[in-house]
């Protein structure tokens, strides 16, 4: 079913300004509570300001207003206000209104009680337009514009006869005198859109009727409040610069990648689902390229930055840093950004190599907030132009800051955080707080079967620029055979070790011909293989037993180096 535009809505808001008072939303409000139309304080129900703040959330808070005054009064002329209203509104304003308007009757003995005037009809056709609901008889139509802004409409009569139904506007005997459920051309010609109302386009709609900042107080304004000038402008995050919902056919090759369209098809449906992504898996076997590339395909540039165990949130959010000053009196402490915040401002996706050697809990603290999709103030302020010191806000979709001490960061709906993740280091895993595992979609990826596994050693083995056959060989069966090797000793290795090892040996052929395979292969292994057991004592003596099978004469010298890494003790 369609939708109603900002068309319709710009309509509704210039039709309100010219025709309604702010009173309006109290009535509406009680006809919505069912507050009785009686002469007889028995029959009064509770009604306040929680029946009106209620209603005030259902439909008067758009998305992305300040967090401060988040309601935006629509009823009467604005009277040189601001329209954004805290939740105060019905407490203070409205109370006013209430309690000097016939129209509204409260219990002689409990302020918390009321009912509506009996003759309801006749009593707001007898009052002064200016002091009750406006000009009679109010356009249902419009109402629904505003009201019904972010629903799908099956047509205008449906629309109209639910706002009656659901204020009871007929059941109080308010249509056609007080209310009318009249078509109106204007609207009707305003073609219907079959996508909601966007709420960056409805906020700047609302935000250009704001006043211009005034120091001149309306003279008698109706409403019992202090006149505000005109919060701030809106923000405006960076455009997106691609698209996460492409086709799987534009991924194309994979940038080279084999064996992984299933994690590149479950990571792309995340990130246009608006998830962050962690890939999962043994080293090597391609996350972090994975990575890059579906970021490259989507049209997205991104940053790729190393975890350490020595990370807090200075490196992922920021910091105070020793800044050179503009006069040049000497340095002074500044705000210095962290990758994430730096990867956000300059409009880059964020991909972290190792997410899991960081300790999470420690390196990412306000940035849960961050990465469940809300907005958070930093505990640090930022020097402006003007010398100001400012608090540094993450803000996420377009919003309006009425906070003039705000230095804000638009977080731009298309930025992620994709991390990589080595799953054979299950101590660090462990460490992952369900705080930080639910803000994520985690997809394994796993060494390429045994067959894809095969293929990949033996063509790079064939276009290496030496005799490799034999090399290849063997790094068959260390590396892609299911069950052997190493994956037979419990820490599988991805295709990018073997790959790297059939270059190195490469080099170190063409620097010395008469360099024997087991030569090359020891100094290979040494080099890209052992140091992936750092750690691991427990499988120490099966990968000695594993290498002195493949490099006999360098068997000692390998279990020596080995232990350096596994920190294996020879008792």
């Amino acid at each position: 079913m369609p939708y109603l535009t900002t068309d319709h809505v710009a309509a509704a808001l210039d039709y309100f300004a010219e025709n309604t008072h702010p009173a309006l939303l109290s009535v509406l409000a009680m006809l919505r509570h069912g507050v009785p139309s009686s002469a007889d304080p028995e029959e009064s129900v509770r009604f306040g300001s929680t029946v009106e703040l209620q209603l005030l959330s259902d439909y008067f808070r758009p998305t992305g207003g300040p967090e401060a005054r988040p309601y935006f009064s629509v009823f009467g002329p604005g009277y040189g206000y601001s329209h954004w209203r805290d939740r105060n509104y019905p407490g203070r304003t409205l109370q006013v209104q209430r309690d000097k308007n016939a129209l509204f009757q409260k219990h002689p003995t409990d302020n918390k009680r009321w009912t509506l005037a009996p003759d309801l009809g006749a009593v707001i056709a007898d009052t002064p337009a200016e002091d009750v609901v406006g000009k009679v008889p109010i356009s249902v139509p419009h109402l629904v514009a505003w009201f019904y802004r972010d629903r799908e409409i099956e047509s205008w009569k449906a629309a109209v006869d639910a706002f009656d139904e659901e204020f009871r506007l007929t059941a109080y005997g308010l249509v056609p005198d007080i209310f009318t459920k009249t078509p109106v051309p204007e609207l009707a010609a305003i073609p219907f859109s079959s996508d909601p109302i966007d709420p960056g386009e409805l906020l700047m709609l609302l935000q250009a009727l704001e006043p211009e900042q005034s120091s001149t107080i309306p003279a008698d304004p109706p409403e019992a409040e202090a006149p505000t000038g005109p919060v701030a402008l809106v923000h405006i995050p960076t455009a997106a610069p691609g698209d996460w919902s492409i086709e799987l056919s534009s991924l194309g090759s994979l940038c080279g990648l084999k064996g992984l369209e299933e994690p590149a098809t479950r990571a792309l449906a995340a990130l246009a689902a608006g998830m962050h992504v962690i890939f999962t898996g043994p080293p090597g076997c391609g996350k972090t390229k994975l990575a890059a590339c579906i970021c490259e395909k989507a049209g997205f540039p991104a940053w790729t930055v190393p975890a350490t165990d020595q990370w807090t949130t200075f490196e992922t959010i920021g910091g105070y840093f020793p800044a050179p000053s503009a006069d040049g009196s000497g340095d002074r402490l500044d705000f210095l950004p962290g990758a994430v915040v730096d990867s956000i401002e300059k409009a880059h996706c964020l991909i972290i190599d190792e997410i899991n050697r960081a300790d999470i809990d420690k390196a990412f603290g306000e940035l849960f907030t961050l990465l469940s999709g809300n907005s958070v103030t930093l505990p640090y302020r930022r020097r402006s132009e003007d010398g100001d010191f400012r608090r540094v806000r993450l803000q996420v979709g377009l919003a309006i800051i009425d906070d003039q001490t705000a230095d804000v960061v638009m977080v731009p709906e298309w930025w992620r955080l994709i991390g990589s993740m080595n799953d054979a280091d299950k101590a660090s895993l462990k460490r992952l707080s369900m705080a930080f595992v639910r803000r994520f979609a985690f997809i394994p990826i796993d060494l390429p079967s045994a067959d894809i596994y095969e293929a990949m050693i033996r063509e790079a083995g064939a276009q290496a620029g030496f005799d490799a056959s034999q090399l290849a060989e063997v790094l068959v069966g260390l590396f892609a055979k299911d069950g052997e090797g190493l994956s037979g000793i419990g820490l599988p290795l991805g295709p990018a070790f073997p790959l790297t090892i059939i270059k190195h040996a490469e080099s170190e052929a063409r620097l010395d011909p008469e360099r024997s395979l087991e030569a090359i292969l020891s100094s290979a292994l040494e080099l890209y293989v052992v140091p992936q057991f750092q750690g691991r004592h427990d499988l120490h003596e099966a990968a000695a037993d594993l290498f002195s099978g493949l490099v006999p004469s360098h068997a000692e010298a390998m279990a020596r180096h080995l232990a350096v890494w596994t920190g294996y003790v020879v008792e």
